[in-house]
């Protein structure tokens, strides 16, 4: 259910909004909507390339401050306005989207690296700084953030804790709640909250890690205290190819499970390694295929533990490509996710990136890659490439991503399409023994899936979490699969 403001009740929000934030800093109406169409999820840029955009905002709102962001969820609550808050918008599951109307809360003026603690290892940023530039500035002083997702360039801090987000570096340094000791927030009814300043306290439940994944739906976060580490004085690559996946996947488990931790562990599939991994790499490569990259701060350490991941590939019967395409591959790893590599329209596009444990990984790839293949047409021609690129030491996930070089061009007819896919293939992972999603989150895409994922008493209980924070419900109505009111 969208909210809709008469124009009286636009023209009255925006003056107490521009009280707060400065004229300059609030847009109404059409602009509003022209500044913000949507997240880059293919449901977003389909739909506003037809002009019927998901993010249905009648006003944009830029605060410059945590206090800012309190005073406009005040006047939203008691007028009882949907707020989304917005971070770089390069989310690829609609979570971002205004699509029940009302304020988009824009974070992209937080965007001040607070403190550096080099004592410590710890940084403070505002929620709105872009991970690029975050990086930049740490690596003048010698540091990293050592999250590196392939939206670094778009996303902000904010945004990749709100999704629950990983970066390539995962399989050693964890997905983005790892990075994390301590938040500070904007509750829905506009209090201010910074939780506890480190982690791992018995100090009560952790209100850090139930903000984070909750996509702006039980807080607003705006500064984080995150790790910081020094730059690698070391980084080494390899490659294996190996005649099945199932090998491929045995060698990743055996270095997982016995405490190696690889900076980069990524396997690509048959399909994978024969199309978008020999094309951004230049080489012909046509079984599955494992890149590895090791890095540390002291070579001998590093060295040996290449030696050993290098066996365990071997003993699984791994044939060693040596460490040129790895390292090809590390230098241009982002060019999967800008043309010609990344689909465009009239392209229909979607990943199903679902996590597991290595019990029933194989089942999951095995029953997802079908579902994707089956789930329409053959007249479609649809094309699928398949990668495990996140490995945790008591699973791993996969990454199948799915195009239809020209769908139809009636908008509903296309999004049924991709509904269709994406329904087929989340109830395949379902159903294998997976969880919904790995690093990408539920949003708009997912949501209907979730009473699938927690079962009628997690969703009430996630539900009694949300109207206990937000009794008028107003921030990002509807995700999560929570009911609108």
């Amino acid at each position: 259910m969208s909210t809709v403001l008469s124009a009286s009740e636009l023209t009255s929000l925006v003056e107490e909004l521009s009280a707060i934030v400065g004229r300059e800093h609030v847009l109404e109406g059409e602009a509003a909507r022209r500044a913000y169409s949507g997240d880059m999820s293919w449901l977003s840029i389909a739909a506003a390339a037809q002009g019927q955009p998901l993010s249905r905002q009648q006003i944009v709102v830029s605060p410059a401050n945590t206090d800012d962001v309190a005073a406009i969820v005040r006047v939203a609550n008691a007028r009882r306005v949907p707020i989304t808050p917005v971070g770089g918008g390069s989310g690829v599951q609609g979570a971002a989207n205004a699509d029940r109307g009302g304020i988009a809360l824009s974070l992209r003026r937080l965007d001040a690296v607070r403190a550096v603690d080099e004592q410590s290892m710890i940084c403070l940023v505002e929620a709105g700084v872009l991970i690029q530039r975050l990086e930049q500035q740490l690596n003048a002083r010698g540091l990293t953030f050592t999250h590196f997702p392939a939206s670094a360039e778009w996303a902000t801090v904010g945004g990749a804790l709100a999704a629950r987000g990983s970066g390539v570096l995962s399989s050693k340094y964890g997905k983005i709640e790892d990075h994390v000791l301590s938040l500070e927030l904007v509750t829905p009814t506009g209090e201010i909250v910074q939780t506890p300043s480190v982690p791992r306290h018995a100090a009560g439940p952790d209100l850090t890690q139930l903000l984070i994944g909750s996509e702006g739906t039980l807080g607003i976060i705006t500064a984080i205290i995150i790790k910081v580490r020094k730059l690698p004085d070391v980084r080494l690559f390899s490659t294996y190819a190996f005649s099945t996946l199932h090998d491929g996947i045995e060698a990743g488990r055996r270095i997982m499970t016995t405490n190696l931790r690889p900076a980069v562990m990524r396997l690509y599939d048959e399909e994978a390694a024969s199309h978008s991994l020999s094309k951004a790499v230049e080489a012909s490569l046509r079984t599955p295929t494992l890149i590895v990259v090791v890095d540390g701060d002291y070579r001998d350490v590093a060295e040996a533990e290449h030696r050993v991941i290098r066996q365990i590939c071997v003993d699984c019967g791994a044939y060693e490509l040596g460490e040129a395409l790895a390292a090809r591959w590390w230098e241009r790893r982002y060019v999967f996710y800008y043309p010609p590599f990344a689909p465009e329209l009239p392209s229909i596009w979607c990943t199903i990136d679902v996590v597991s444990d290595y019990a029933h990984i194989e089942e999951v790839y095995a029953r997802v890659t079908a579902a994707i293949r089956q789930a329409i047409d053959p007249k479609w021609d649809l094309q699928l490439v398949t990668h495990l690129s996140h490995w945790y030491d008591w699973g791993t996930m996969i990454y199948a991503r799915f195009k239809i070089a020209r769908g139809p061009d009636a908008l509903e007819e296309a999004m049924a399409l991709h509904d269709a896919v994406v329904r087929d293939a989340t109830r395949a992972a379902l159903a294998a023994g997976a969880v919904l999603n790995d690093h990408h989150g539920i949003g708009m895409r997912l949501g209907a899936y979730m009473p699938e994922q927690f079962g009628a008493a997690g969703m009430d209980m996630l539900g009694r979490i949300k109207r206990g924070l937000d009794p008028y419900n107003i921030l990002c109505p509807g995700k999560l699969g929570l009911p609108d009111r």
